[in-house]
């Protein structure tokens, strides 16, 4: 997948990758493939894709994430008080700022929204930390057929777990909230947040 050079060098921050856009090493370059891949996405019939582009608001993430589902998975799980609170069920996909690959698993997200406003005012989400999230259950196995193509159209290769839950192979500081330095994984050295 990746060499220990390659690893050091995405922990650094660096860019790599052989083809376009990552030959450029211009990352205005890559975030626009990016979003040109998360507009593709929004063109699939009955399928919405949100973006945190904005590194979760601080910090540093080394991957956009896309948050894609259909309108039918959304669900209320209670209406009281003047507020609702809604269940997503749905895909996460991470795209690597620094080479072409990305990884998918499956998310539950809720909001609570106030119902006269349609203000949201709460929510819970997760994010693909761990290699045992990179999993699509069948419900959603169709939209995620769709989504893989659309990456590789695009230039992106799928990571799969068990290539991610690979303990790093040398000593070092990744500026991540995911794990502590002892319990470094390849994932890690791709994908990680800083806050």
């Amino acid at each position: 997948m990746f060499s220990n050079k390659q690893l050091k060098e995405l922990i650094a921050g660096k860019i790599v990758g052989s083809k376009y856009p990552d030959d450029t090493k211009n990352e205005q370059e890559i975030s626009g493939n990016i979003r040109r891949l998360f507009y593709r996405i929004k063109r699939i019939p009955g399928l919405v894709c949100e973006a945190e582009w904005d590194h979760f608001g601080s910090g540093y993430a080394s991957f956009v994430e896309f948050f894609c589902y259909r309108k039918m998975d959304v669900s209320v799980v209670k209406e009281k008080y003047g507020m609702k609170e809604t269940k997503t069920k749905g895909i996460i996909i991470n795209i690597c700022r620094h080479a072409p690959v990305a990884i998918m698993g499956e998310d539950n997200r809720y909001q609570t929204i106030r119902i006269e406003t349609k203000e949201v005012v709460g929510g819970v989400h997760s994010s693909l930390e761990h290699p045992h999230q990179l999993v699509i259950s069948e419900h959603l196995q169709g939209m995620a057929e769709q989504l893989e193509r659309l990456l590789k159209e695009f230039g992106y290769e799928l990571l799969d777990g068990e290539q991610l839950n690979q303990p790093l192979p040398f000593q070092t500081k990744i500026p991540t909230l995911y794990r502590k330095p002892e319990h470094y994984l390849i994932m890690d050295a791709i994908f990680y947040w800083e806050d």
